[in-house]
């Protein structure tokens, strides 16, 4: 018997395999999309009626190569179903993790449409947070020679310092536009060389976090040309500058721009003028400027990394031109605070500027010193967290009494300009820069500890 191999029969073959292509059904995940969506880490805890969201990593498959994408649980075009173990303690709606009940369950994820994997397993505790020290010093109390906590001679204009939990000062400073930091012992000698922060602008929101092993420092950062009056983070350099929130590892002697810190945080374009983290009573302050207004934004350090990534891209031209980073979109978790404050209710005196020269949180206070170096006396401002004034331009006394500033060396004709406010263990640090005398220098720093 012949095989078939007539014109006739390979038509007709030919014929039946389209038949069959066209009526097999292809798996709808493999066929529409190759997108894909995971979980970003395998543990996560929650406090009871805390809800966060998920943290999962949606890649997106763009001409060939998989990007980084953010995905709307809202609207859901993709129907992913996070499902839970044990719904009672945890519950999942639009992408929020909500924290019923103590104990634990188990998240997955399912879709039709999209490939999904990985498994988040939530534990949930009862909300029971260890009280640190109480700040109740007298900031109106005279300045002593006891007082001083950093030594004289240090010649350089700080804009703002703090210190970590072995006593040893960090300092910024400002650079045309670029922040340095440097350690310094508790006896005033340098620590290595500076570190750089092309990207940190001015210098005055600056931060350690003080009960780590290892020194991390926050500040902000520019993505953008940092080229506006020392990059202040106030006001944007150009339409498409974004500014971050920077978590950074003190290295004597890097450079290091935003892109590089060790983790970064989105509220808004402007980012955050001042950054204040206070450790002891897990609560971090931002002072940003949105839609023509000030704000404070209070949040807990320990629960801002459950905020959902982006992607943010570098605009400058100078350095790391159109690179992408991500970055924790600060609006997709709680806060504890946020209020709008206008500045001159709580900087502004008969004989003050009303520049802010330190601001920092502690416990559920928010304190702001004022002042330029020809007035009458740095003032403090204390606000909750609601937004009310609790006091209101006191006179801090460590820099009210002009002849002792004179007679204890620290200026020689009594201007003394507050640069900068932290207070841990329940005790207020204040930074000054004076004009000395002796040193060769106009600027002459000094850090003063209140008794």
């Amino acid at each position: 018997m012949k095989p078939i191999c007539t014109k006739a029969a390979a038509t007709f073959l030919s014929a039946a395999a389209f038949l069959f292509a066209c009526c097999s059904k292809p798996s709808s995940a493999e066929e529409t999309v190759k997108d894909k969506m995971a979980f970003r880490q395998n543990e996560l805890t929650v406090f009871v009626g805390e809800e966060v969201a998920v943290p999962v990593s949606y890649q997106v498959f763009d001409r060939g190569v998989y990007v980084d994408g953010d995905y709307d649980f809202k609207t859901n075009p993709y129907d992913v179903k996070i499902n839970s173990s044990a719904p009672e303690v945890v519950s999942v709606s639009n992408g929020m993790i909500k924290g019923n009940a103590k104990g634990s369950a188990v998240l997955s994820l399912s879709s039709d449409k999209i490939k999904t994997g990985g498994q988040l397993t939530v534990t949930v505790k009862q909300n029971e947070v260890t009280p640190g020290a109480k700040f109740n010093q007298d900031i109106t109390q005279p300045l002593t020679a006891d007082m001083i906590a950093l030594p004289l001679g240090l010649q350089t204009g700080m804009q703002s310092f703090d210190i970590d939990k072995r006593g040893r000062f960090y300092m910024s400073t400002e650079d045309n536009t670029s922040q340095r930091v440097c350690a310094l012992n508790m006896d005033g000698s340098k620590v290595g060389s500076d570190m750089v922060l092309p990207s940190g602008g001015h210098g005055d929101g600056f931060s350690i976090e003080y009960n780590s092993d290892e020194v991390y420092f926050w500040t902000s950062g520019t993505m953008g040309e940092h080229t506006d009056n020392g990059g202040y983070a106030g006001g944007k350099a150009n339409n498409s500058d974004v500014r971050l929130i920077c978590r950074h590892k003190f290295k004597a002697g890097a450079t290091e721009y935003a892109e590089d810190a060790v983790e970064r945080f989105y509220l808004n374009d402007n980012g955050a003028r001042f950054v204040d983290i206070d450790t002891e009573h897990d609560v971090m302050a931002l002072w940003t400027y949105e839609n023509g207004s000030d704000y404070i934004y209070v949040y807990r350090p320990s629960e801002i990394r459950n905020a959902r990534q982006m992607t943010v891209r570098v605009t400058r031209t100078s350095h790391n031109s159109g690179k992408s980073v991500t970055a924790y979109n600060l609006n997709t978790v709680k806060y504890v605070a946020c209020f709008p404050w206008k500045r001159k209710g709580v900087t502004t005196g008969e004989t003050n500027s009303g520049a802010v020269q330190g601001l920092c949180v502690y416990d559920d206070r928010i304190y702001v010193t004022s002042g330029a170096k020809n007035d009458e006396a740095t003032l403090m401002s204390v606000m909750d967290f609601n937004g009310n004034i609790l006091q209101k331009l006191v006179k801090v006394g460590v820099s009210a009494d002009k002849q002792q500033l004179i007679k204890l060396n620290l200026s020689s004709d009594g201007t003394f300009e507050p640069e900068g406010l932290h207070i841990h263990n329940g005790q207020m640090y204040l930074g000054f820069v004076g004009d000395y005398p002796t040193s060769g220098s106009k600027k002459h720093t000094c850090v003063i500890k209140l008794k």
